[in-house]
């Protein structure tokens, strides 16, 4: 049987245990944060239903079918690049799809990526589904946002949550992609990534990965750190490094000034200062694309804040 998906073993498990019991809810709804590996278990727990031991052997013809992407009684579904939403054509083909009886076992299974995406009339059509589920239909919904779905979908699903992963986890899943994170690249990758390997997979390009180190040196010390190399850095990388990934560096190399204890109102003022300039580091990346805003020099006035609150 092939191990376990990483940081999510317990979801695995009562998933598992819910089918070798014959208590499988038919509608799984897989959440948490974005990155975290919540459609490779989705596949994983597809693969136990295909699987012709429901253990996911990996080797098997259903399994194999399933991993070529060719297995008839498996669809995918998800947002379509290019649309803003999951719109209803695509839940009425979800479906139509676990409405069919299986080709090859005796089951349909859908899985729904970005579920959160569904627009209202494609949730109102999904609900119809979700309260008279076909015999042998199987939906499993990965969703990055919880509250943004509907709380009469949420009530008819067997609601998961995925968490972020350990750093050790992180670090795994990074050495096993293809291409690799390069070794020398990996405490910086673990550092940002927040328990989430998919916000730091681009660090595989090599490019991305020398831009963050330079960025790491620039911005460790913020109050000393050299306001001319730091707007020549964003001239040069900030169409290329993600934006979260510039902001969450800034935030490690902040972060230890604020555990320093609070003596005094002076020392209160001062890490109240931070944390306000922090916030506003936080909000830059939604502020340019909401007040389109030049993203360079927006960057530079949160950072010269920053800055300032450090040095007082």
């Amino acid at each position: 049987m092939n191990s376990k998906v990483l940081g999510h073993q317990g979801v695995e498990q009562m998933f598992t245990k819910a089918l070798q019991k014959g208590h499988l809810h038919h509608a799984w709804l897989l959440y948490g944060m974005k990155g975290i590996g919540k459609d490779v278990l989705a596949e994983k727990l597809a693969a136990y239903l295909m699987c012709d031991t429901q253990s996911a052997c990996g080797v098997c013809h259903g399994c194999q079918m399933l991993k070529a992407g060719s297995h008839p009684d498996v669809f995918r579904a998800g947002l379509i690049e290019g649309k803003r939403d999951l719109n209803i054509e695509q839940v009425r083909g979800v479906l139509a799809f676990l409405a069919l009886s299986g080709a090859e076992s005796g089951r349909r299974v859908v899985i729904l990526d970005d579920a959160e995406r569904m627009n209202g009339q494609a949730a109102n059509a999904l609900l119809k589904g979700l309260e008279e589920p076909t015999e042998g239909s199987m939906l499993l919904m990965v969703c990055a946002d919880l509250e943004r779905l509907p709380a009469t979908i949420r009530s008819r699903c067997m609601l998961q949550q995925c968490s972020p992963l350990c750093d050790q986890d992180v670090r795994l899943v990074l050495q096993k992609l293809n291409p690799p994170v390069e070794d020398r690249y990996l405490d910086l990758a673990v550092s940002v990534a927040g328990g989430s390997p998919g916000a730091v997979a681009c660090l595989q390009d090599r490019k991305i990965a020398d831009a963050m180190l330079e960025w790491q040196a620039l911005v460790a010390d913020m109050a000393r750190a050299d306001v001319g190399k730091i707007d020549n850095w964003i001239r040069n990388h900030l169409k290329t490094v993600p934006h979260g990934l510039i902001v969450q560096m800034m935030t490690n190399a902040a972060y230890p000034v604020l555990q320093t204890p609070c003596l005094d109102a002076d020392a209160f003022s001062r890490h109240e200062s931070i944390q306000q300039a922090l916030h506003l580091c936080a909000r830059w990346p939604a502020d340019v694309v909401r007040h389109s805003l030049r993203a360079g020099p927006a960057l530079l006035a949160c950072i010269l804040q920053l800055r300032t609150a450090l040095k007082a």
